[in-house]
């Protein structure tokens, strides 16, 4: 049976998104500002902001830091998004922050959206567990998103791209200037972005607080696949090398040690099974995509199967066109509806090649049982929760009767 305090939360999520820092602001006041109980390292951008983030909580943790990590989304457990040391939070922990979190909202009569109580939870949480430092990657934005609440330490900006344009504006600096909401003053402000009209934006909203600024092109040796996260683990290693003068434990050799022991899952994980070689991804929209095609290019043997499911609010002409030429065959799928877009209609820019499955489930045993020695699953993070789910069970064809 789920504890009560997971239903309360769960009935949140039909809240929708509603822009605005009003309620945290209210909400964090009654709850006695629990973000102001460690210091804290905010990660914007489009894609990589949660690689980029584990991977710095991870040197923190390896420095000796008592470190908090909240992420965004889950892909199999809810208890994902808060990490403290490397480890879930328990049951207990989570129900206690909600309880505490449900009296405070009941106290202000405001109904937070289900993104903002999951952030207020990472403070709670956090707090209650005395961290020493906390490390939020943002969710939609910068500016006026949840985790903007806090004055960090440093701001760690990832590549931007165009997503969420409904939302965040329709041009690149429309869409930075969004994300460089999240630089406050005095804090670091670094950046792996190389586009000129990105780094205009973000200069100028560092300049505006004479905060300092670098852009950093290097790259780091990282266990997570694909050439773009040397490029993630390079911000996120240069982030702590910076911040020694307040984070003074960070060494060369536990930098080395946190990086070389960060685990980010559904990003090019590997799976080998029967004699198969499965890849899963959670790239959702084109920039991510655009990341992970030389990936396949170069060590996904020849030929490949593709299991794919997307958001039907995503840019589908892009990401297919990227994508569906690297295939054979592709099994199209419905891993979150009525959100994801239909696979009848998926298959119809496949041509010959594709399929229709919708139940993501039956799609991957589909591929288990083809011909094809390689396979990708990918297109969007609920697809890659599906798979790694799957592939945990042992891909049994049952599934929890509460799902």
């Amino acid at each position: 049976m789920t504890p009560e305090p997971l239903l309360w939360l769960d009935a949140l999520q039909g809240s929708g998104i509603r822009p605005g820092l009003s309620r945290m602001r209210a909400l964090q006041r009654e709850l006695g500002n629990p973000e102001h109980a460690c210091p804290s390292i905010i990660v914007a951008g489009t894609n990589g902001k949660g690689s980029t983030s584990s991977t710095l909580a991870s040197i923190l943790n390896a420095s000796g830091y008592r470190t908090g990590l909240y992420t965004s989304p889950h892909l199999v457990e809810l208890r994902e998004r808060w990490m403290i040391g490397g480890t879930m939070i328990s049951s207990a922990m989570l129900c206690d922050a909600i309880d505490k979190l449900r009296a405070a909202a009941d106290r202000a009569d405001i109904v937070p959206t289900y993104f903002e109580a999951l952030t207020l939870l990472a403070f709670i949480v956090f707090a209650d567990a005395n961290c020493e430092v906390m490390v939020l990657e943002v969710g939609m934005g910068g500016r006026l998103d949840a985790t903007n609440v806090v004055r960090p330490l440093a701001a760690l900006i990832t590549p931007i791209g165009f997503d969420h344009t409904e939302f965040l504006g329709t041009t690149i600096r429309q869409i930075a200037g969004e994300k460089a909401g999240v630089i406050h003053r005095g804090a670091i402000v670094l950046t792996s972005n190389d586009d000129p009209r990105v780094l205009g934006v973000l200069r100028h909203r560092a300049a505006m607080f004479a905060n300092p600024f670098h852009v950093v092109t290097s790259t780091y040796a990282t266990p997570l696949a694909g050439d773009f996260q040397q490029r993630n683990a390079g911000l996120a290693v240069r982030a702590a090398e910076e911040l020694r003068p307040v984070l003074p434990r960070s060494t060369p050799e536990s930098i080395e040690r946190g990086v070389a022991t960060t685990r980010w899952r559904g990003r090019l994980e590997r799976i080998d099974r029967h004699g198969k070689t499965i890849w899963i991804d959670g790239g959702h929209n084109a920039h991510a995509i655009a990341a992970i095609v030389p990936f396949i290019d170069a060590h996904v043997p020849a030929p490949r199967l593709l299991v794919f499911g997307i958001m039907s609010d995503k840019n589908i002409a892009e990401v297919t066109s990227a994508l569906f030429p690297l295939f054979d065959a592709i099994i199209a799928t419905e891993p979150y509806p009525p959100r994801s877009e239909l696979a009848s209609r998926l298959v119809l820019l496949a041509g010959d090649r594709g399929v229709a499955e919708p139940d993501p489930w039956l799609a991957i045993q589909k591929a288990l049982a083809s011909d094809y020695s390689s396979i990708v699953i990918a297109g969007s993070l609920y697809l890659a929760g599906a798979a790694i789910e799957f592939f945990s069970r042992g891909g049994a064809e049952t599934r929890r009767e509460e799902e």
